[in-house]
């Protein structure tokens, strides 16, 4: 009895053992952000107003410093992050942006040691360590209300083109369910409902003055994506709104 107790608890074992979840598995889905460079133990700085940004997707790796995006199939193997086939987009940028690119390339297909505790990676490969933390702590996604966004990108299908620079577009959402702002020349004024990922807009109100055609037809699109009850999505400091359709409309928070 005793003999086979043993051996039951032993098979039992084996099998809760088998639908563990693997202990080398991507944090598929997250982003990080990096806090601080060092070699040797002093700070290697980055370009300036540069991060590098890490995307985990199923064995895949997506990385960008401020010039090309790299990306390259990967895996955790042993406790090291073993990346293979890199490649990238083929942009060219100052010389430090691309120095910098070589630099994150030969870091990281040189096999690093792989550090993931909470919201902190840790990457270590020789006497280099890349320190990140979750872009959602980084960078905190922002409220839609209460914040103002200002318009930055329009959208078709796959295909997304900036605003002009001196665009006055924006919007600024209240917490009584109203939204006021510019369409790019003509004040408006709405009201709004939020339903999960979707916004509903109605009593959409603007002026009627017109301010050249390349204005008008930015205000065309803002008008258009607002009445058809577009899809958002908030990340870090970006808003998104985009209709079935595919068109959408792009904003960045400003202060």
């Amino acid at each position: 009895m005793t003999l086979l107790a043993a051996v039951t608890a032993a098979i039992g074992g084996c099998g809760s053992q088998g639908d563990a979840e693997p202990a080398d598995r991507l944090p598929v889905g997250q982003e990080f952000l990096s806090t601080e460079v060092t070699e040797a133990g002093e700070q290697r700085p980055l370009v300036k107003n540069t991060r590098i940004r890490l995307t985990f997707a199923e064995r895949e790796l997506t990385i960008n410093a401020g010039c090309n995006t790299l990306f390259g199939d990967a895996r955790l193997d042993s406790g090291r992050l073993v990346v293979e086939n890199m490649g990238g987009t083929e942009m060219g940028c100052a010389k430090p942006l691309m120095k910098q690119d070589k630099w994150l390339t030969d870091f990281f297909t040189s096999g690093p040691r792989w550090q993931h505790e909470g919201d902190t990676l840790t990457l270590t490969s020789g006497e280099t360590t890349v320190t990140l933390v979750d872009r959602k702590v980084a960078e905190p996604d922002k409220s839609l209300r209460g914040t103002r966004w200002q318009l930055d990108t329009i959208i078709d299908g796959a295909t997304a083109s900036s605003a002009p620079g001196d665009m006055r577009a924006h919007l600024l959402f209240s917490e009584d369910g109203t939204v006021r702002g510019n369409g790019g020349c003509n004040q408006l004024s709405a009201r709004f409902e939020r339903d999960g990922n979707q916004l509903t807009f109605s009593q959409i109100i603007t002026t009627r003055m017109s301010c050249g055609q390349s204005r008008d037809r930015i205000e065309r699109s803002v008008l258009a994506v607002l009445e058809s009850s577009p899809r958002v999505e908030i990340e870090a400091n970006r808003l998104t709104l985009t209709s079935d359709s595919g068109k959408g409309i792009g904003f960045v928070a400003k202060s």
